[in-house]
This record gives structure tokens, sequence and C-alpha cells, in this order.
């Protein structure tokens, strides 16, 4: 997702008819590559992304960087960050912290690499847009610079593209809460002023793109939600328990493999993606991975899946009355975010179908959820954790 935020001086929220994607070309990234990681690109498929360009890159010989001297043999994700992203070299550097930390724990997350200069970012000037790239919607042009990484490719599909299941729900729970106990022995300071447009502590925030959202049924159902983060939410923000968390558990960022048995069964393998990273509410961790879930799950009513996630999280960390109480409304919220950044963030990037993901049924999901009154939602989702309890 997009991580744009105000970490330190000259660096804000993203503002409407702000483009920040970078414009890069494939056909550029080999001789990047090749300059800056002393690698020999064979081949370049670009990935989904939200506001930065990822690039899996597969190479072949040996590596000309000596800070390289085990070639990944699933080859590398070039990432090119996002022009306000860029801009925040500690905000990176917390980014590759948080990934060596859990690398070294264990965890099947990407590895940076350092570059042929020592260091596991570089920020570079790319070719310029086209003179006719602005758009009537578009305030600021693109910016030239723009950091670059190269990190470990992670095998396998991402959640997305295979069918939800209960026990996959279950284990992404397990993950989630395994992952939040770590952190909670990872320190990093520039994390803790952290602000995101797409961090739940800035959903009120989403009141200055609502002008995108050109259905009135949907807007004013994301108004509502607003209003109840504001008066349920922001009030005992600060009475929740915070750490540092990945800050975007979603379908396209967890990572399966198939079961070595039965090639139909799958199992969470590892994590991508740590753009969101920050130091928040826990709660909000839960709240983003159920969200998500929920938009493309066929094998059960969306609102049953959360049950099944929080079962395999509170394996690992409960859940505080408090927590329960706001939980609803923090799902609703992540669906608010998401929805009211599609439609703004498609007005700037047309062609990017990966922004209509969540769209496609999210608000047909959201709508549901929302009118579904809360103590049903939570009624559901215990007794599927009990069911689950009942079984150990």
């Amino acid at each position: 997702m997009a991580a744009t935020d105000q970490t330190s001086p000259g660096i804000g929220v993203l503002k409407p008819g702000q483009i920040i994607r970078p414009i890069v070309n494939a056909d550029d990234v080999p001789d990047l590559v090749s300059r800056l990681y002393g690698l020999t690109v064979t081949s370049v498929k670009e990935l989904n992304s939200y506001d930065d360009k990822n690039f899996h890159v597969q190479v072949t010989g040996p590596s000309k960087n000596p800070h390289i001297t085990e070639v990944c043999p699933h080859g590398y994700t070039f990432k090119i960050l996002n022009s306000m992203d860029t801009k925040n070299e500690k905000l990176v550097d917390a980014q590759n912290q948080m990934m060596l930390f859990l690398h070294s724990k264990g965890f099947n997350v990407p590895k940076p690499e350092k570059n042929v200069f020592g260091s596991y970012m570089k920020a570079e000037k790319l070719t310029p847009p086209p003179d006719d790239f602005l758009t009537n919607n578009v305030t600021e042009a693109p910016s030239q610079e723009y950091m670059i990484r190269l990190l470990t490719f992670l095998p396998g599909k991402i959640l997305h593209q295979v069918e939800y299941t209960p026990e996959l729900f279950y284990e992404c729970g397990v993950f989630a809460g395994k992952l939040d106990k770590e952190l909670k022995n990872f320190k990093n300071e520039t994390l803790l002023s952290r602000k995101s447009i797409w961090m739940l502590e800035s959903t009120l925030d989403l009141r200055k793109f609502l002008f995108a959202i050109k259905d009135e049924g949907q807007r004013n159902m994301i108004e509502e939600i607003l209003e109840a983060w504001e008066k349920n939410v922001t009030p005992v923000i600060p009475k929740l328990e915070k750490g540092m968390m990945h800050g975007d558990l979603n379908e396209q960022n967890i990572i399966v493999q198939p079961d070595p048995d039965n090639s139909e069964k799958y199992h969470l393998s590892g994590l991508i993606d740590f753009g969101d990273i920050q130091y928040s509410c826990f709660v909000f961790e839960v709240a983003i991975i159920v969200m998500y879930a929920m938009i493309e799950v066929k094998v059960m009513e969306p609102n049953e899946a959360g049950g099944h996630i929080l079962a395999g999280y509170l394996t690992q960390r409960d859940l505080s009355e408090l927590e329960w109480e706001v939980l609803k409304e923090c799902v609703a919220a992540r669906f608010a975010q998401s929805l009211t950044m599609g439609a703004y963030s498609i007005q700037q990037d047309p062609g990017n179908d990966y922004l209509l993901v969540t769209a496609a049924k999210g608000w047909k999901v959201l709508r549901e959820f929302w009118t579904t009154p809360k103590e049903q939602v939570i009624s559901r989702w215990k007794n599927i954790i009990e069911s689950y309890q009942r079984r150990s």
C-alpha cells in the first residue's frame, strides 16, 4: 500500500492531486541492477504495487558485488520506492532493519541486499515522464529521484491466488500473533513518530478524499464509519496496547506454498511488503488481516472469516475487552481506507488495475458487515473461536 507519511521535515501525508508513483520502464531495470548490484539480469516481470514499482528479476552467473557472495536462486525483488517515501531515508532504513531482524528470528521474509556501494539503499535520478503525463487532476509533477533497493524473492503464490479455507485463515491468525509478539523486541525511533494515510490512526484524514467516491450511498456509508470511529475509537486509542507492526497483512502480501502431500492444499509460508510498518495499536493489525480476508472468501460468509483468523491469533496474544469493543469499527475503517483511497488513486493512475482489487467486491461486503449489529458480529466470531478451543 501507499506508505506516505510525515516523519521528518518536508514530508507530508499524501495530498489530493499528488502523483508519487515512479514512472519506470521495465526495459531500464537490467542496466540498473547491473550498475547498482553487480548482477546480470535474465528476465524482468513487473509485480503488483500500489505506490511503488516492483519487479521480479531473475539473474545468472556469479555476482560482481562483493556484498552478495551467494546469489538467491529464486531471484530478487527490485524495488523503486515512490517519491514521498524516497525523501525519508530513516523510514526506508527502518523497513530494512525490521526485515533483517525478522529474518534473523527465522521468519520467511525478504532479505535486503547491499549494493556495490555497501548500502542497503540508494537514491537514483531516473528518466522524467513525458510532458503530457500530467492530467487535470494532478497538481504536482512526479519526482525524478527514487530510492532503489534489492530484496531476496520469496517463491510461492500470494494468498489472493488460491482458494481461501478456514485452515489458511487460522494459520494467518497464528502468524500475525507470532509476528506481533516478536516485534515487541524490535526497537526503532523513526517508527515511533510515523504518520501515514494508511495507518488506522489516520482514519479521519479520509475526509479529504471523499470527493473521489461518486456514488452518494457509498460516500454516506464511509461518512457513517468515520463518525463511529471519531466517537468510539479516537477517545480510547491512548488506552490500547501498542507495538511495532507490519501494518498491511493483506492477501497480496501473504505468501503460501502447496502442501507436500496435497497440491490442492496450501499453507502460509512467508510475508512480503514492509512499506507500511509502524508503531501502533495491535488491534489494528488484527483488523487489517480480518478485513482483507473477507473480500474474496467463498467457503463461508464474509462476516465469519474473522472468527477463524481470531482463533489463530488468540493462541499467541489475547485481546482485551476494550480491543473487542472497537474491533468492528477498526475492520470497517480499513474497508473505508482501502475503498476511498482506491477510488482516489484510480483517478490518478487509471491503468493500474491493482487499485481496483478491493473495490471489485468490497463495497457489497462492507455494506453487509457494517449493517450487521456489532453484538451479532462479535458473537459469531466468538462462537467460531470456541469451536477451535473445543477441538484442542
